[in-house]
């Protein structure tokens, strides 16, 4: 079947055969509701104006334009060669007829023929139409956008996955009639769509690609665990999502000091110091194109985050023998408190239900000894000292009657002491 495009200009040749053109005519008909072109055969001279035509071909008039009929075989009426044109508005198959009728010297004749015309669009551009990130496993509708509008299209889909670019493999593949496609992406990563356009006198391409990721959920937030701070002292806020790719995250401090922020595909730490005393909200928010979950946390921003007082519970002592030292602490949490006596030191941990603790230590040598006690959390330290006296032996005194006592007169003792 001949294939045209849409507003351009298409001939219609008809070969005509017959004795006389005394009283002849042919009509044609282009299938496409226009007027039927209708043209007398007359013989005679041409009717063109600028005498561009030889004597052996005649011209006429009609809705369409101009029908040119050229004779051969010296001028006889024996055959034509007619040429008429026309120009298709809108696509479609037509079916074109032609219907001529001849007025011979007995008997008035018909012919009648028909040919089938394909009228097309050219296809100019074609785009495709999706989302540049899209939920994974779920329905996703790609659709193709032509210009010019045709409805005779073939639309070839290919999706391919090139997250792995040394291993790219068809994930879909098909043919429609339709400018759209559904898809759904199992698994995350990047994925070239590619689509074919073509008609029976053109073709267009273009291809996309698209991200398929995991929206976001659970998004929880946590500042070393406590609530109370000291001021111009450092702490981590750490941010985490249960779920969700390409996830980024936007921090808000309040009035405080984001030192250093770091950021994973799941999580996000942001060190934190705040200057002044006072109570303050930490939020953050994770986005990706999907989705966004947003969390805060008030702290609390104070002098000192605990009290702290030492006392030691054997004093004095002597070498040998152990001595106590007990810390007291108010507010406290999560402390780690180190007994440092010099000759040895002892690091204990302060559970949050505990507010004492204490240490035991052996001197060897006598003297007045120091002991540092340093109380610390993951913000705030404090130290604290206490003063220990160890004797080499506890000093003791005996009293010996030297003479005897007599009523009315002075008697004698002795004093003997065991001290230094």
């Amino acid at each position: 079947m001949p294939v045209i495009v849409v507003n351009q200009t298409s001939r219609l040749f008809v070969t005509l055969s017959t004795t006389t053109l005394l009283n002849s005519s042919f009509s044609v008909d282009f299938g496409d509701d226009s007027i039927v072109s209708t043209a007398a055969l007359q013989p005679g001279v041409a009717l063109a104006t600028n005498n561009t035509h030889d004597a052996s071909s005649d011209v006429s008039v009609h809705a369409e334009g101009l029908v040119s009929v050229s004779r051969d075989n010296y001028g006889s009426t024996c055959q034509l060669h007619i040429e008429v044109p026309h120009i298709y508005t809108y696509e479609g198959d037509f079916n074109v007829s032609v219907v001529v009728r001849a007025s011979g010297v007995e008997e008035t004749a018909m012919v009648h023929n028909w040919t089938t015309l394909i009228v097309r669009h050219f296809i100019e551009d074609v785009s495709v139409l999706v989302d540049s990130v899209v939920t994974v496993q779920q329905n996703v509708t790609v659709e193709a956008s032509v210009s010019p509008v045709s409805h005779f299209l073939k639309y070839r889909w290919t999706v391919l996955d090139v997250t792995d670019r040394t291993n790219t493999s068809v994930v879909h593949s098909s043919a429609t009639n339709v400018p759209q496609v559904q898809l759904m992406l199992v698994d995350t990563g990047d994925y070239l769509v590619n689509v074919t356009v073509g008609n029976e006198i053109s073709s267009a391409f273009d291809s996309v690609i698209i991200t398929a990721s995991l929206p976001i959920s659970t998004l929880s937030l946590s500042c070393d665990d406590n609530k109370d701070f000291l001021i111009n002292a450092k702490f981590d806020c750490i941010a985490t999502v249960m779920a969700g790719t390409s996830v980024e995250f936007v921090w808000d401090f309040d009035a405080g000091n984001s030192i250093h922020t770091t950021s994973g595909n799941s999580s996000s730490v942001a060190t934190v110091v705040f200057t002044t005393v006072g109570k303050y909200n930490i939020t953050v928010t994770a986005w990706n194109h999907l989705s966004s979950e947003m969390a805060w946390k008030t702290v609390d921003i104070g002098e000192k985050v605990f009290k702290f007082i030492t006392l030691a519970t054997t004093q004095p002592t002597v070498v040998g023998k152990p001595v106590s030292v007990t810390a007291c602490l108010v507010h406290a949490a999560n402390l780690t408190v180190e007994f440092d006596f010099v000759s040895g030191s002892h690091q204990l941990v302060l559970n949050a239900e505990s507010r004492v603790v204490t240490a035991s230590h052996v001197y060897q040598h006598p003297g007045s000894h120091t002991v540092t006690v340093t109380a610390e959390s993951n913000v705030a330290m404090e130290v604290i000292h206490a003063t220990v006296t160890v004797w080499k032996h506890i000093a003791t005194a005996d009293i010996e009657l030297i003479s005897a006592l007599v009523a009315g007169r002075h008697s004698v003792f002795m004093a003997k002491f065991n001290g230094w």
